[in-house]
C-alpha cells in the first residue's frame, strides 16, 4: 500500500516537472523542452499550467497533508484545471476565442499544431477536464465519487492510449480523428502518469487494490498485466514494420501476430499457472503447519501453568483455559456466558476490583494485582491478575485478556517470610541489646585505628559517652595506652589472624590514678575479598578478678605457713620438719655437701608445768625457740618436734661445727633466767651428720639416741652421735 502511495508521488512529481520545463522551453524558447516530437507540434502554454496544477494537486493529495492548509490547498487547485479545460471546450465547440490561448506565451510560429495559434489540442481539453474533476471527486468521503474519479481516469488513459497507439503505429486512421491534431507526445505521457497517480492515490480501493494485494491475485495481476499491455503493443509495431519492409503480406502479418500473441500468451500463463500451483502447495504446506501450530499453541493455552481468561465489556466470562477452570472447578459451560468475574470474588476481592476498574480502563493494563477467588466448593483461591484491554480500530472495548498465577504457596511463603523476618528482627534487637549491655566491653575499628562502634561497658571503662568514641581515634581517646595497643593490633591488621586473652594492664581517662588490668581477645574484619577492613575488640576488666587472685595468694600462703609453722612458737612444725628433712637428703645424695641435724630437750620441763603450771611452761618454750632462732643462720631450719622437744637441719655444716652453734645455745641459755622462774633452765643436745645410704629417718633417729645419752650423762650438754663425749654445762 505504502508503494502506491510513492508511486503516486512520483507521478506527480515527474507531471509537475513535465509542466514547469515546457513552461521553461516558452519563456526561453528552447526547443527540446516545448516540442520532443516536432512532427507532433509542441505542447501548449495552457496545458503545461494544467500540468503544474494537476501535479501539485496530486502530490497534496497525499494523507500526510489532510486537515493541513496544503490540504485545503488541493480542493482548490482542481478548479483551475477544470477552469482551463472548460473555457478550451467552449472556444471549440462556439467557435470563438477567448484570449486565453495566448494569455501566457504567444504563438506567431505556430509551433502548437491546432486550429487556433497556442490553444491545447481537443483531447487535451477533454482529458483535463475529465482528470481535473478526477482530482475533485477522489478525495470526498464517498465510495461513488471515488469510483466516478477512478472511472474518468481510466476513461482519459484509454483515449490518450489510442492516439499513443496511432503515433507508435504511424499516424494510422485513429490519428486522423479531429480530437488527436496537435497533441505533443510529452502530453500523452504526463497526462498517462497523471492518470496513473490519481488511480493509485487511493491503494485500498478500487481495483488498485488488487494490484497492492500480497495475496495470489494480487502477484498474477501484477506479473500478467504489464505483459497484457506490452505485448500487443510490440506485437502490433512489429507486424506494421513487417508489413512496410514487404517481409510478408497484409494478411500474413495478421496472422503472424496473432500466432505470436497466442503462444507468448498460452505460456505466460502457464507460467504463472506452474508458480500459482508451486504457491498453492506452499500455502497448504503453510496451512498444515499453522494448524498444528495453532494446535500447539491452544495445547499450551489450555494446559499452561497459569490460568488465562477473556472478559466482554460487561465482566462476563467469554474464554477460559483449562488450567484455571481446574482450579475454581467449575465446568466450561457453567462460566462462560454464565458468569461474570466479580461473581468469583470474595466480598474483600470485589472492593478491590472497583478500585482497580477506573485505572484499567484509562491505562489500559493492570499487572500484579491480587484477588481471591470463591471456588465452586466454597474455598478460597488467591491468585495475583494482570490484564489488558483489547480495542478496536475506533478505540473503543472490545475485551479483557487476563492472566491469572495461583499465589497460594506465595502467600505461605510470604506468610513465612514475615515470620522469619521478624523473628530475625527480635534476635538483631536481643543482639543489639547484649552487645550495648553486655557486661564485657566490645567494639569495631577499622584501618585507621578509629572507633565505628562501641558498647555502654567499654565507653564507661575509657571514660567517655559512646557517641564521643565514633570516628575518634585511640590516641584521642585512650592516649595513655594508644601506643601499647597499636603493637597487639598489628597481628590483627597484618595478618588477619585474631590476638586471644591477651592481659593489658594501665591506666584510663575514668580512673587516672588506679592501676587496672584488663583481658581482650581482638579478632579481623575481612571483605569478601579476604582483605582485613578493621578489627572487633572484646574487653573484660578484670582489675577485681586480679585483686582477689593476689589476695587469695597471700591467703593461700598464710594458710599453708600456718599449716607448716607451729602456733606456740612460731617455728616450723612437724609436717614441715619432715618435706625440708626429705628435700634436704634428696640434695645431699643427689648433689653431694653435708647436712647435720640437731634434737633438743629442755631439762625437767615437767617441773616447770607442775609448779608454774602451763602458761608458763608455754612461755619457757616460746623463749626458748627464739633463743634457738637467734643462734641459726637464716638457711638454718627449726622446727619444734614435739612437747619441749625441737630440731634443728642446718644444711651445709658438718657435725663439728653443728656442735660448736649448740653449744653457743646451750651455755647462753643455762646463764639466763626466764621470769617468772627464779633460777636458769637447761637443755641437752644431740647432735648428727647425715651419711650417706642412710634416710632421714635414721639420721633423726641418731641424734635422738645422742640427746639420750647427753640426758643419761647428766643433761644440759651437747653430745654427738658419733662420740660418747660431753661437755658439762
Amino acid at each position: 500500500m505504502r508503494r502506491l502511495l510513492y508511486a503516486s508521488q512520483i507521478c506527480a512529481l515527474m507531471v509537475t516537472t513535465v509542466g514547469a520545463l515546457v513552461l521553461v522551453g516558452w519563456q526561453a524558447d528552447v526547443e527540446l523542452f516545448k516540442s520532443i516530437y516536432s512532427d507532433l507540434g509542441a505542447m501548449a502554454p495552457a496545458s503545461a499550467m494544467a500540468f503544474v496544477l494537476a501535479g501539485a494537486t496530486l502530490w497534496l493529495l497525499h494523507p500526510d497533508y489532510d486537515g493541513t492548509w496544503w490540504g485545503w490547498m488541493a480542493r482548490v487547485l482542481p478548479w483551475a484545471v477544470l477552469a482551463i479545460s472548460l473555457l478550451t471546450l467552449a472556444e471549440y465547440l462556439l467557435h470563438i476565442s477567448l484570449g486565453i490561448d495566448e494569455l501566457l506565451f504567444s504563438d506567431p510560429g505556430r509551433e502548437v499544431q491546432a486550429a487556433h495559434p497556442g490553444r491545447m489540442s481537443l483531447v487535451g481539453a477533454l482529458g483535463f477536464g475529465l482528470l481535473g474533476a478526477a482530482l475533485l471527486l477522489i478525495r470526498l468521503d464517498s465510495r461513488t465519487a471515488q469510483r466516478i474519479a477512478r472511472l474518468m481516469a481510466l476513461a482519459t488513459s484509454v483515449m490518450l492510449l489510442m492516439g499513443l497507439f496511432a503515433f507508435l503505429y504511424g499516424k494510422a486512421s485513429l490519428w486522423a480523428i479531429p480530437i488527436f491534431h496537435g497533441v505533443a507526445l510529452h502530453t500523452f505521457a504526463a497526462m498517462l502518469l497523471l492518470a496513473g497517480g490519481i488511480l493509485a492515490i487511493q491503494p485500498a480501493r478500487g481495483f488498485t487494490t488488487l494490484l497492492a494485494s500480497a495475496g495470489a491475485g494480487g502477484r498474477l495481476s501484477r506479473r500478467l498485466l504489464p505483459f497484457a499491455f506490452v505485448t500487443p503493443l510490440a506485437l502490433g509495431w512489429l507486424r506494421l514494420e513487417g508489413e512496410q519492409a514487404g517481409f510478408y503480406p497484409a494478411g500474413m502479418g495478421v496472422d503472424l501476430m496473432v500466432v505470436t500473441m497466442v503462444t507468448l500468451f498460452v505460456l505466460v500463463i502457464w507460467w504463472n499457472a506452474r508458480r500459482l500451483d508451486v504457491a498453492d502447495m506452499k500455502a497448504r504446506r503453510a496451512q498444515a503447519a499453522l494448524r498444528e501450530y495453532a494446535d500447539e499453541v491452544r495445547d499450551l493455552y489450555e494446559r499452561a501453568p497459569c490460568g488465562y481468561h477473556s472478559l466482554d465489556a460487561d465482566g462476563a466470562f467469554v474464554r477460559i483455559n483449562d488450567t484455571e477452570l481446574s482450579w475454581l472447578g467449575y465446568a466450561r459451560e457453567e462460566v462462560v456466558g454464565t458468569l461474570k468475574f466479580r461473581d468469583l470474588l470474595t466480598p474483600e476481592s470485589r472492593k478491590v476490583l472497583e478500585e482497580t476498574v477506573p485505572r484499567f480502563t484509562s491505562h489500559g493494563e493492570i499487572k500484579d494485582i491480587e484477588f481471591e477467588l470463591r471456588r465452586k466448593d466454597g474455598s478460597v483461591l488467591p491468585v495475583s491478575l494482570s490484564a489488558t484491554i483489547v480495542r478496536d480500530a475506533a478505540g473503543r472495548y472490545v475485551m479483557s485478556r487476563s492472566t491469572v498465577f495461583d499465589i497460594t504457596e506465595r502467600r505461605l511463603t510470604r506468610q513465612a517470610l514475615r515470620q522469619s523476618t521478624e523473628l530475625v528482627r527480635l534476635r538483631l534487637a536481643e543482639i543489639e541489646q547484649i552487645y550495648r549491655y553486655a557486661p564485657v566491653g566490645l567494639c569495631n575499628f577499622d584501618r585507621e585505628y578509629r572507633y565505628v562502634r562501641i558498647n555502654d561497658r567499654l565507653a564507661q571503662i575509657n571514660g567517655f559517652p559512646p557517641e564521643a568514641h565514633i570516628g575518634k581515634t585511640i590516641w584521642e581517646m585512650v592516649p595513655q595506652l594508644a601506643d601499647q595497643l597499636k603493637e597487639i593490633y598489628r597481628p590483627v591488621y597484618e595478618r588477619g589472624e585474631p590476638v586471644l586473652d591477651i592481659e593489658i594492664h594501665g591506666r584510663t581517662h575514668m580512673d587516672p590514678e588506679t592501676d587496672h588490668d584488663w583481658l581482650a581477645s581482638y579478632f579481623p574484619l575481612k571483605s569478601d575479598s579476604g582483605e582485613v577492613v578493621g578489627m572487633t575488640a572484646v574487653v573484660l576488666d578484670i582489675t577485681e578478678r586480679k585483686r582477689t587472685e593476689q589476695a587469695l595468694r597471700e591467703s593461700e600462703a598464710a594458710i599453708r605457713a600456718l599449716s607448716l609453722t607451729d602456733p606456740l612458737t612460731g617455728l616450723a612444725n612437724r609436717r614441715r620438719l619432715d618435706e625440708t628433712l626429705r628435700s634436704e637428703v634428696h640434695r645431699v645424695q643427689r648433689y653431694g655437701g653435708r647436712l647435720s641435724a640437731v634434737i633438743t630437750d629442755l631439762d625437767h620441763f615437767k617441773r616447770v608445768n607442775d609448779e608454774h603450771g602451763h602458761q608458763v611452761g608455754d612461755s619457757v618454750l616460746h623463749e626458748f625457740a627464739h633463743l634457738i632462732r637467734a643462734h641459726c643462720r637464716d638457711t638454718d631450719l627449726v622446727a619444734r618436734f614435739g612437747g619441749e622437744e625441737f630440731v634443728i637441719l642446718m644444711p651445709e655444716v658438718g657435725a663439728t661445727e653443728a656442735r660448736a652453734c649448740v653449744e653457743r645455745m646451750r651455755a647462753t641459755l643455762a646463764q639466763r633466767i626466764i621470769p617468772p622462774l627464779t633460777q636458769a633452765i637447761t637443755a641437752s643436745f644431740g647432735v648428727a651428720e647425715f651419711v650417706l645410704g642412710e634416710d632421714e629417718g635414721s639420721l633423726l633417729r641418731r641424734a635422738d639416741r645422742a640427746l639420750y645419752r647427753g640426758k643419761a650423762a647428766g643433761r644440759n650438754c651437747v653430745m654427738l652421735a658419733e662420740a660418747d663425749a660431753c661437755s658439762p654445762g
